[in-house]
C-alpha cells in the first residue's frame, strides 16, 4: 500500500524519535506524540523505514568482491610493508578457501538434563520422544 505524503515524510524524518518525526512531517506539536506512536504501529510504516535504512547501508558494506580486489591491490603493492600484504594474501587466500583449518578435540563432556515437569509429565515425555516405555527412578518410587 502505498504511503501518503505526510507518511512519507515521517518515514523520511525519521531517526529514532517518533515525536520529533512526526512534528517533521507536519503534524501539531500537541497530538505529535500520539500520530508518531500511531504511524510506528503501522506495519506499512515500519517496513519503508525498514527498506530505507537498508538503502542507506549498502553503500557502507563491501562486497566479497571489492574486499577481494582491495586484498589483491595490498598485495601487490610493493610500496607497501610487507606485514601488510602478507595479511592480505592470507584474507584473500581465506576468502576464497584455500587454507583448511582444522581442530581435532579429544575429551569427554558429562551432561546433566534436568526437568521442570512432574514424573507424570516427565514419563509422558520421555516415552513420546524415545518411544519406549518409561521405567521409574528409584526417586520416583513411591
Amino acid at each position: 500500500m502505498a504511503l501518503t505524503v505526510r507518511q512519507q515524510a515521517f518515514v523520511n524524518a525519521y531517526t529514532g524519535n517518533a515525536t520529533e518525526a512526526a512534528i517533521k512531517a507536519g503534524y501539531s506539536a500537541d497530538s505529535a506524540h500520539v500520530q508518531g506512536v500511531r504511524l510506528l504501529k503501522d506495519d506499512n510504516i515500519i517496513a519503508a523505514i525498514h527498506a530505507r535504512n537498508e538503502e542507506a547501508q549498502k553503500p557502507l558494506i563491501a562486497s566479497r568482491e571489492q574486499r577481494q580486489k582491495f586484498w589483491s591491490e595490498v598485495m601487490l603493492d610493493p610500496e607497501q610493508e610487507m606485514q601488510h600484504r602478507l595479511k592480505a594474501a592470507e584474507l584473500l587466500g581465506k576468502s576464497e578457501c584455500d587454507f583448511s583449518e582444522r581442530l581435532q578435540i579429544d575429551g569427554s563432556v558429562e551432561v546433566t538434563v534436568g526437568f521442570l515437569f512432574d514424573p507424570a509429565q516427565r514419563r509422558a515425555l520421555l516415552a513420546e520422544i524415545q518411544d519406549v516405555e518409561y521405567e521409574a527412578l528409584p526417586s520416583e518410587s513411591s
